[in-house]
Formats: structure tokens, sequence, C-alpha cells
């Protein structure tokens, strides 16, 4: 018998056979998927746990899913786990793998991300965020995707003790994050004492298929050590993340209004199940002193909020995101006669954005108190190379960057009171 598995549109570069059962008779492939030279390393590794730092557009995705396929169809009744930060990152490998082993699915609940095999194995998609939900399952295969930012305990407390009593394998995948429990791992896998983990730096080079001159293009544009680390996959010793030095920006508490006191408000306004955050700054000291986030409220409430700090706050002008049903909302606050200044997210207005948050915090030009939210949602923030080789900023899969786009909104309206420098 002969049948295929498919690797989905996009990823066919050419016919190519991953593996072939002991039984001649009973020949299984996967048609599109031909793994890159490095790809091949991988796959080709016999340790039980394999770990994998790997620069963005790699391939490790694709590369983890057809492990994934090949385990669970090579054994009966397997319980295989795909683990993610977020549910919207498992559901990337839920959709790759579910397209391409549909020849051998008897169920697939697409709402549960759970996919039943003919052979009784069974491939579950899972988010890291519930540590508790983790626990108690017998797992024979699991793939840790993006392994740097889930926490150490769902490793250690919950996902080893899943793979113990079947003796289960894993292999983690990530781009590196500074030097945290990854990080450990990755070493031990350099070890010859721990013959049962072996590791690997997978630079974004690697990967023939993405041109390399995309990628020095792209490289140009970003500082040496986020290079390093999210393109040479090399373990730094702080994160180069989008936004550098953070916590040296952490000061202060929020603040009431100071009489005369001049003020700018950022406002981000929630789409879908986002957030809507509201962000205060003093315009002379440069500090947040006001900060409100909140979903599942309707309209009208947040322009109440949002005015009611406005008349506190001395009628501070507004400075609010206007794109799609922002714009309906900026015309409202507008007829509230609020001070309100929209702005269009794009692709080049948010870069633009961005990159003037960026420069603040690298300065310290602005502080912030300890505000857990925004604190998490700077420190995951992240850079994004897109199939055509440009460079874009968003939050994780799963995550939010609410509260950057209110902060960085409001420090767009800083622009309007820099100091004008005489030169004589």
């Amino acid at each position: 018998m002969h049948r295929d598995l498919f690797a989905p549109d996009g990823y066919v570069h050419e016919e190519y056979q991953l593996f072939v059962q002991d039984e001649p008779e009973c020949e299984e492939t996967i048609a599109g998927y031909h793994a890159h030279p490095k790809q091949q390393v991988l796959h080709q590794s016999p340790a039980r746990f394999r770990i994998a730092t790997c620069g963005r557009r790699w391939g490790k995705t694709l590369a983890c899913s057809m492990e994934m396929m090949k385990f669970a169809l090579e054994n009966e009744r397997a319980l295989c786990w795909w683990v993610a930060p977020y549910y919207r990152q498992a559901w990337i490998a839920y959709r790759i793998i579910s397209q391409a082993i549909r020849d051998f699915v008897v169920n697939d609940l697409k709402s549960y991300m759970r996919i039943e095999l003919e052979n009784g194995s069974i491939l579950e998609f899972r988010s890291a965020e519930n540590v508790d939900a983790l626990r108690g399952e017998g797992v024979s295969f699991l793939v840790v995707d993006e392994a740097a930012m889930i926490k150490r305990e769902a490793w250690e407390e919950a996902l080893r003790p899943a793979l113990a009593d079947r003796k289960g394998k894993a292999v983690f995948i990530s781009t590196p994050k500074g030097r945290n429990w990854f990080f450990d791992l990755y070493m031990r896998g350099q070890d010859r004492d721990f013959p049962d983990y072996e590791s690997f730096r997978f630079p974004s080079a690697s990967n023939p298929y993405l041109p390399a001159s995309e990628l020095e293009e792209v490289k140009k544009s970003l500082p040496a050590d986020v290079v390093r680390q999210e393109f040479d996959a090399e373990f730094l010793e702080e994160s180069a993340g989008v936004f550098r030095g953070i916590r040296h920006c952490v000061e202060g508490e929020l603040e009431a209004p100071r009489e005369h006191g001049e003020y700018v408000i950022g406002f981000d306004v929630a789409k879908h199940v986002d957030y809507s955050v509201i962000t205060v700054i003093d315009v002379n000291r440069r500090h947040v002193v006001a900060f409100e986030r909140f979903n599942q409220v309707d309209w009208k409430t947040q322009i109440d909020c949002l005015e009611a700090l406005v008349r506190r706050y001395n009628h501070a002008k507004v400075w609010m995101d206007s794109t799609g049903v922002g714009d309906a909302v900026c015309e409202s606050v507008y007829d509230r006669g609020i001070d309100v200044e929209g702005f269009v997210f794009t692709s080049i207005s948010k870069k633009q954005l961005i990159q003037h948050l960026t420069l603040l915090i690298a300065e310290r030009a602005i502080t912030f108190p300890e505000l857990p939210e925004l604190l998490h949602e700077l420190s995951t923030f992240q850079f994004h190379l897109t199939p055509t080789g440009h460079l874009s900023y968003s939050h994780p899969p799963g995550g939010h960057d609410d509260c950057v786009m209110s902060l960085a909104l409001a420090c767009w309206g800083l622009k309007e009171h820099q100091p004008i420098q005489l030169f004589i």
C-alpha cells in the first residue's frame, strides 16, 4: 500500500521520501518536503532529547512537524504533544500537520487541536500558559516550540515527568532569549556526560532556501547583538529584544496630576480579543503617571474613561490608533471636545513609531513604574522577517502588544514638546 503525506502549499520544493517502514509493501512518503542539509542533521540525531537553537526563518517548525508525524505513524497508540508558549503558536504547527497527515486521520477535532490517527496515535497541540494543564499524561513524543519563551516550571514540573513512564522523546526548538533554562538544556546537550542529550546551533544563513541577499539587507538595519541572537542563534548574556535597557527605565509610581502640569496621552484601541490601553505621560519629567488597561468593554465606556483622564490631567492631548474601527472611535473622541490626533498604522508608520520608542528606552529618556503587563509586552515584543525579506514588529503569536503601542503613541506625542535648539 502506498500513501502520501503532503507538505502544505508554500513548503513544496520537490518530492522527498522521509522514511520507509520495515515492511516494503507499506511504504509511507512525504511529498513536497525536502529537508535541507542542516534539517537532515537534526532528523538524523539518535538522541532522546534534541535541543536546537535556531535563527529566524531556519525552518524549525516545518522540520519538527515532520518529526512528529513520522513518530506518530511509526508507533501505534503514541501520544504526541506539541507545546508552545501560546495557543496561536501551537495553531501554526497544527495547521501544517493536519493538512499533511489527512490521509491517516480518523478524527480531527479542530476546536481542541487534537488529531486521532488510524493506528491509535494521538497528536495534541497545547499552550504552556497554564502549567497545571500539562500534568498527568504519559507522552511518547514531545516538541517544545519556542522553548526559551516558556517557563522553566513547565518543563521541570510538568513536561519532563510526563515523558517518564513511556520513556518519551523530546525536541526543543527556539530562537535564544538570553541564558535561561533553554540555554542550560543546550549546554547539557554539549556535554558528553549526558549521552541522551544532543544540541545544535542553526543560524538563519544555514537555510539554503532563505536568500542571502535578503538576510544581509535585514541585518544592516538591526543592532549587532540582535543579529547575533535572532539570526546567528547565539546565546547572549541578556536577551537582545527590540527594546534594550527596559529595567533601567523602571522607577517611581503612578501619580496624580500636578497643577499646571503638561501631559500627553496614548490610546490603543482594542480589536477582537485585544485590550484597550490608555497611557498618560508627564511631558516635562517624561514619566508614565497613569495607566489603564481593559477589554470586553463597550466603546462608550472606553471613551468615558479616556475623557475622565483627559479632564483630570489638565486637558491632555490624545494620540490614538485610528486604524480600522479606530477611525470611528477617534471621531467619537473628537465629538467629545477632546484634542485628539489619529495615527494610522501601516508597515512604515508602525516601524517609525516603534523605532522612536526603542530609542527613548535605550537612552533612558522615559521612565515608567513597575507595571507587569507593560514590562512583559516590552520584553517579548519581537522582530519578524517576512517571506519577502522585510522587517516587521509585533507581539509573539498569542500575545499582546496593546501596552507597547499605547506607550509608543504617547511617546510620539512627546515629539511635539521637544525643546527648540538654537545654533549661533
